[in-house]
């Protein structure tokens, strides 16, 4: 008996499958390559100019003055004279202590310096008539002794002035009053509570807010290298060194401020020095003890402007940009910033001047992508806008 050939024989399959590889790489091998289609991106046109060179340090607000108030004499408060949380000049009174056992003292004094003056005249008249009697029945140690008194009643009047001056002295500390122009803080007291002179607790604080001043970080290596620049001439520094303060909740104060002071020792567990401004702060919306940053504008250097929207940052502090090739190509440029506007970053290497940047469709790009530029500007807000688009009427 003749039997049919099998069509699911092992053999038969796998020789019906490498005849479909072989015709299907037959034709793909015949098919002409396809190549990619430009890519169609904003690109801008990089050109060398003086910047401003910003840095951003972070700090927080302190006092110019911080009076701590405390009694200088013993005694009983009878008055509080001020409305606490209000300004106060230097030597507005603000408490009261009694005064009467104060002016007791006072009066006493007066009294022992009268007493005191009256007995130099006495003193006086007997020297010189004992000088004019000596050795006509006046020894010269009677001499002495008139001399000795006169000198000692002069003495008891010099003492007796001084006494006065204390007594003076101390009947006006029992009106205690402010040393400095600023906001007096709540009454640590109340009517009628004996203080005494000397004690720890204070009665109340007195804090000067106009102007205030900010403490800034910044680390002893990075102030290193910017005094480098500016020596080298790398950096114009301009007269003075401006500095504009970003509030807590993100606006800017109105206020530039001035550096006052760069510390002169480095921290040994932050490795910062310390960077004292002041500013003008006569609404006292700055308080003190308040953490804020601040941008200081050191000088200028010539330099590019990469806009941050074209940039990505790397986890080394260098940022990765793309850049048009001759060819119509993108390639990547790795780039070192010196520092950073509001809303670009600045380059002094790594970039030629009319160097063409990409500033969208990054995230598409790779090495070689072929580009069909459109050229864009950066407005102020470091938004992309269509240079076309805002050439036409």
């Amino acid at each position: 008996m003749q039997t049919q050939p099998c069509r699911f024989c092992p053999h038969r399959i796998i020789t019906m499958l490498m005849g479909l590889i072989m015709t299907v790489w037959t034709a793909s091998a015949a098919a002409p390559a396809e190549t990619a289609a430009p890519l169609q991106a904003g690109v801008l046109v990089l050109k060398r100019h003086a910047v401003p060179l910003m840095v951003t340090l972070s700090g927080q607000s302190v006092a110019e003055a911080n009076a701590n108030i405390r009694p200088l004499v013993d005694g009983v408060i009878t008055a509080i004279l001020y409305k606490p949380g209000s300004a106060v000049k230097k030597d507005t009174p603000l408490f009261q202590i009694e005064r009467d056992s104060y002016l007791a003292s006072l009066e006493l004094a007066e009294a022992a310096l009268q007493s005191a003056e009256a007995a130099v005249p006495s003193a006086e008249e007997k020297l010189k008539r004992y000088e004019k009697l000596a050795g006509k029945g006046v020894s010269l140690s009677d001499v002495d002794t008139a001399r000795t008194g006169l000198r000692q009643a002069q003495a008891a009047v010099r003492s007796a002035q001084a006494d006065l001056r204390t007594a003076r002295i101390n009947l006006e500390r029992t009106t205690i009053v402010s040393p400095i122009d600023g906001i007096v803080a709540n009454p640590g007291v109340s009517i009628g509570d004996l203080v005494t002179s000397g004690q720890s607790d204070v009665l109340t604080t007195v804090t000067e807010l106009d102007p205030i001043s900010v403490d800034l970080a910044e680390t002893s290596i990075r102030l290193l290298n910017m005094r480098k620049k500016i020596t080298s001439g790398q950096i114009q520094k301009g007269s003075k060194i401006r500095s504009t303060l970003i509030l807590e909740n993100g606006e800017r104060y109105q206020s530039n401020g001035v550096v006052e002071s760069v510390g002169s020792n480095v921290s040994t567990s932050t490795g910062t020095l310390t960077i004292r401004v002041r500013f003008a702060n006569p609404d006292h919306i700055i308080l003190p003890g308040v953490f804020l940053r601040a941008v200081m504008t050191l000088g200028s250097l010539e330099a590019f402007t990469v806009p941050q929207l074209a940039a990505e940052p790397q986890a080394d502090g260098r940022i990765a940009v793309w850049v048009m090739a001759d060819e119509g190509t993108a390639k990547k440029r790795l780039l070192a910033p010196e520092g950073n506007t509001r809303t670009a970053w600045i380059v002094t290497k790594g970039l030629e001047d009319n160097a063409t940047l990409i500033v969208d469709n990054t995230e598409r790009l790779a090495e070689g992508t072929p580009i069909t530029p459109v050229p864009v500007h950066i407005d102020a807000e470091g938004v992309v806008v269509d240079a076309a688009a805002t050439a036409a009427p």
